[in-house]
């Protein structure tokens, strides 16, 4: 199991259609097999810092699944309506495993 993190700088001003937006990609990403992302806010640091996260069966898995949801125009233009919430260059992608001791 792989926990995919995406962590993003919303644009001044954008937070409530920015958290619209995740709403709508939530939706339309569980309509192409995708998970819908828990979203996280952080109170401290970067202002206007956002994370969501969901599992994964591994890193191929991931991709896969995001392969076959670029084939569909609608979950692509939600995709695109949430990126423009986003500080240009201010989203990061993190696959990260568990460490076992």
């Amino acid at each position: 199991m792989v926990r995919h993190l995406v962590r993003v700088v919303v644009q001044g001003g954008h937070w409530e259609e920015f958290i619209a937006a995740q709403r709508a990609w939530n939706e339309a990403a569980t309509r192409v097999g995708l998970p819908a992302y828990r979203l996280y806010e952080s109170r401290w640091g970067t202002l206007g810092e956002a994370f969501a996260e969901a599992e994964y069966e591994s890193s191929a898995d991931i991709d896969a699944r995001f392969d076959a949801a670029y084939k569909d125009p609608d979950y692509r233009a939600v995709g695109k309506a949430w990126f423009s919430h986003i500080v240009d260059g201010e989203s990061r992608d993190y696959v990260l495993s568990e460490v076992v001791e």
